[in-house]
């Protein structure tokens, strides 16, 4: 065989090794390629919602005082127990004489008044914010009786 024709030959062979395997080649890299940037973006989604749950949970922690929670979730329609959005609650006492039943109103909530679950406010936060509601009503009522108006 002459060595033009082997190098034809040759030429071909290294022509159809390259069909052969260049195109699945190249398909396979560019899967990787492809593939890594969506897991890139699954990753980075990921990462959204776990940072999102620990905020969640962050705003919804256990065992703050009774002050904090009015502070969190009752301060703006009543602020300082005056009157706002929401009525003065100087007359908590008399509107909700057992804690059971103040406890049910602010777990079912009433109006624009959001109800408040478990897991808003779980039950030892409830408790302190009961008891933070009655001293608050009574400061309220005492300064009402000393000539002070509240809620003004």
């Amino acid at each position: 065989m002459s060595s033009r024709l082997r190098f034809l030959c040759e030429r071909s062979f290294i022509i159809m090794l390259m069909q052969l395997f260049l195109k699945p080649l190249i398909l396979f890299t560019l899967l990787i390629c492809l593939s890594s940037c969506s897991m890139g973006e699954e990753m980075r989604r990921i990462e959204a919602a776990k940072q999102a749950s620990q905020l969640q949970q962050a705003s919804t922690s256990t065992n703050l005082t009774g002050e904090q929670i009015f502070v969190r979730s009752c301060n703006t329609c009543h602020p300082s127990g005056k009157l706002g959005m929401g009525p003065r609650l100087d007359l908590v006492a008399e509107h909700f004489p057992s804690d059971p039943a103040l406890t049910a109103f602010i777990r079912r909530g009433k109006g624009i008044m959001p109800p408040q679950p478990k897991d808003s406010i779980n039950d030892d936060e409830l408790n302190n914010l009961i008891g933070y509601l009655r001293n608050l009503s009574a400061d309220l009522r005492d300064a009402n009786t000393a000539g002070k108006v509240p809620g003004k």
